[in-house]
């Protein structure tokens, strides 16, 4: 995907949370959120906000092998997207400038990290069917603004995920296909495997990583 056109899912994500009714939570409603506080809120909800830390967290090590290949450095986009998602993550991708002289960088290793987040992710996925509610969960999509931005901000951070995992696939040289294009599930399985090619050494080519 050229990283520009992730300023589309972008431009939709941000209008589609602004955009609508909001019926505020109650003021602890942040609370309830982070410790998972079912009696208060339906599950889908509470997993996705716990998703949401896992999300940029299994994307760290993919912006990381970014620091000597894009301008400025994608640390600073890849930490506050713990706090905003893709909301600044796409447009950093969408607006970065490629190096002149991209040298690699050593890879994090990501292997014990993946098995790990994609153990969390299949808790949140179970807990959320068990305690959750999907007329209720939609209402809330419907209805306030914190839930509707958690649930476009989802399906944002699943467009830079193609973006960023086609890039880093170019440097162990696999097609990845189609794992790029299964949400989270497929970042989180990509992490797990990508140690098993030897990573490119060679410098990557300036007018094929787009």
């Amino acid at each position: 995907m050229t990283r520009k056109l992730l300023l589309i899912p972008w431009v939709v994500a941000i209008a589609i949370a602004i955009l609508g009714p909001n019926e505020p939570f109650s003021s602890r409603f942040l609370l309830n959120f982070i410790t998972y506080n079912t009696n208060a809120y339906e599950g889908y909800s509470l997993s996705l906000f716990s998703i949401l830390g896992v999300y940029p967290l299994a994307l760290f090590p993919l912006l990381w092998s970014e620091v000597n290949q894009l301008r400025p450095n994608p640390l600073l986009p890849a930490a506050t997207g713990f706090a905003v998602g893709g909301f600044i993550i796409a447009p950093y991708l969408a607006f970065a400038r490629q190096s002149p002289y991209p040298t690699p960088i050593k890879p994090l290793p990501t292997r014990l990290l993946g098995v790990l987040l994609l153990l969390v992710t299949i808790g949140l996925f179970i807990a959320a069917s068990t305690t959750g509610n999907v007329t209720e969960y939609w209402s809330y999509v419907k209805q306030n603004q914190f839930v509707r931005t958690m649930t476009v901000d989802f399906f944002l951070l699943a467009f830079i995920q193609v973006s960023l995992m086609n890039r880093d696939a170019k440097r162990y040289k696999m097609s990845l296909s189609p794992l790029p294009y299964i949400p989270l599930f497929g970042l989180l399985f990509w992490l797990i495997i990508r140690h098993k090619q030897p990573f490119n050494e060679a410098p990557p080519s300036r007018h094929k990583l787009v």
